[in-house]
């Protein structure tokens, strides 16, 4: 899974009609995608929950941002006018504080918009054709590493699981599973981790339930706080089982942090079943992530599957 995760780049350009900024995009993307990258070229959109749906969104899960700075509109200084939505979308980024590079046309008027503010230090061209060629290029100069995301993921192999012959102080075997919970990006600890169950769906009935939050407890340790160091991983403690009653699944709220047997019951699935998971992971220093597996509970051990 991690390799099939590239860093994500948001070609930021005008793509007006009836000229061939459509095509200098295109091929700018895929300049980016040879060299390993997720490109995503941002289209104007016409409606307000298109752009914060998509563009947004887009924008706010990106590694790096191409600014580019096509002629519009002439004006009286006989300069031209930039492109409204590209110099938005730079806005937006600089908040985010994503990586850029920008690119500004020969007569596009210097220091407009959010140019003013920032510095971009604008690489200006003039022959638009040349333009895929010049950015991998500056790609290259900057070190732009394709291998990396500013995120976390959950993720687990599905056959994986660790048996044990005591939990706590119970002297029985168990047989406890894990999701693996990835620090993508290729400099940055990902701070203060803490895990929740979010819901479970159960799939032959499709009754949904929502948990009151108890954090959950990461393998092999009591604390309920993590760090997670670059592109190093750290194994969340999804649920267990006991040998002898296969049937009963105790999910993975930390025992060291609770003081109501409540919760015990509370966090636990009997009998057979089909159910839908979903975790969720909140660290200080990055945004929330979320998955959803599959749980399977039958009669016996080997019943047992998480996907």
């Amino acid at each position: 899974m991690e390799e099939s995760l590239k860093a994500r780049v948001f070609i930021s350009c005008g793509q007006q009609k009836g000229t061939d900024e459509v095509e200098i995009a295109r091929k700018i993307r895929e300049k980016l995608e040879g060299m390993g990258f997720e490109p995503y070229i941002a289209v104007e959109e016409q409606s307000l929950n298109g752009v914060k749906e998509d563009i947004f969104r887009r924008l706010s899960e990106s590694e790096y941002i191409i600014f580019i700075d096509f002629k519009r509109e002439r004006l009286e200084s006989n300069k031209y006018r930039g492109s409204l939505f590209s110099h938005q979308e730079l806005a937006i980024a600089t908040f985010l504080n994503i990586k850029v590079l920008a690119f500004r046309e020969k007569d596009v008027k210097e220091d407009d918009g959010i140019l003013k503010f920032i510095l971009a230090n604008c690489i200006e061209f003039t022959d638009r054709h040349l333009l895929p060629d010049v950015i991998s290029e500056k790609v290259r100069e900057r070190g732009w590493n394709p291998n990396w995301r500013n995120e976390l993921i959950l993720e687990r192999d599905e056959g994986e699981f660790e048996d044990v012959q005591q939990v706590g102080k119970m002297r029985t075997p168990a047989r406890f599973y894990h999701i693996k919970v990835r620090n993508l990006h290729d400099r940055k600890i990902a701070r203060d981790c803490v895990a929740y169950l979010e819901k479970i769906k159960n799939l032959l009935t499709g009754e949904e339930k929502v948990f009151e939050l108890v954090e959950f407890k990461w393998k092999g340790i009591t604390s309920t706080r993590i760090a997670i160091p670059p592109k190093k991983h750290r194994y969340l403690d999804a649920f267990h089982t006991y040998h002898g009653s296969p049937s009963i699944v105790y999910l993975g709220i930390n025992p060291f942090i609770i003081d109501w047997t409540g919760y015990g019951e509370y966090y636990k699935l009997e009998g057979s079943g089909n159910f839908k998971l979903t975790y969720i992971v909140f660290s200080e220093n990055f945004s929330p992530t979320r998955a959803t597996f599959i749980l399977d509970i039958g009669n016996k051990l080997g019943d047992i599957k998480f996907r």
